[in-house]
């Protein structure tokens, strides 16, 4: 039986063999979090929650290739999944409050269990939750 964080690693790999970021290009420049290189491993892990899934393979790929340290590679890997639809990590809480009042339930429970893994805005819970109750 595979684990939540395996089936995120088999993410991660098929991601990084697709070519969407490569070791090769993640450099400390690219990074959305400044002087990473300076922070230790519990300050990075303390800021990776609030990243877009983009983001979490930029870093991912820059720290195996630098430092390859476990405690912020598995943590990328565990809050890696897909968005609950395409551009919601780009979209804004306006927006994704919209994108629900038109989504089906399973849609509203798929944003919502992502938001609170991730971003955790109130106002897109509640949307999230008033459209799971209407039905």
């Amino acid at each position: 039986m595979s684990t939540l964080g395996d089936k995120a690693r088999k993410l991660m790999d098929v991601v990084q063999a697709d070519g969407t970021v490569t070791s090769a290009l993640a450099t400390e420049d690219a990074l959305p979090i400044k002087d990473y290189d300076k922070l230790t491993a519990e300050e990075i892990v303390g800021r990776l929650r609030s990243f877009s899934q983009a983001e979490l393979r930029t870093i991912d790929a820059y720290e195996r290739k630098n430092q390859n340290r476990t405690t912020i590679t598995d943590r990328v890997a565990a809050l890696s999944t897909v968005e609950p639809w395409q551009g919601y990590d780009d979209s804004g809480v306006g927006a994704i409050k919209e994108a629900l009042g038109a989504a089906d339930v399973e849609m509203a429970r798929a944003a919502r269990a992502y938001e609170r893994d991730h971003k955790d805005r109130t106002g897109v819970i509640e949307a999230a939750d008033r459209r799971i109750e209407t039905g």
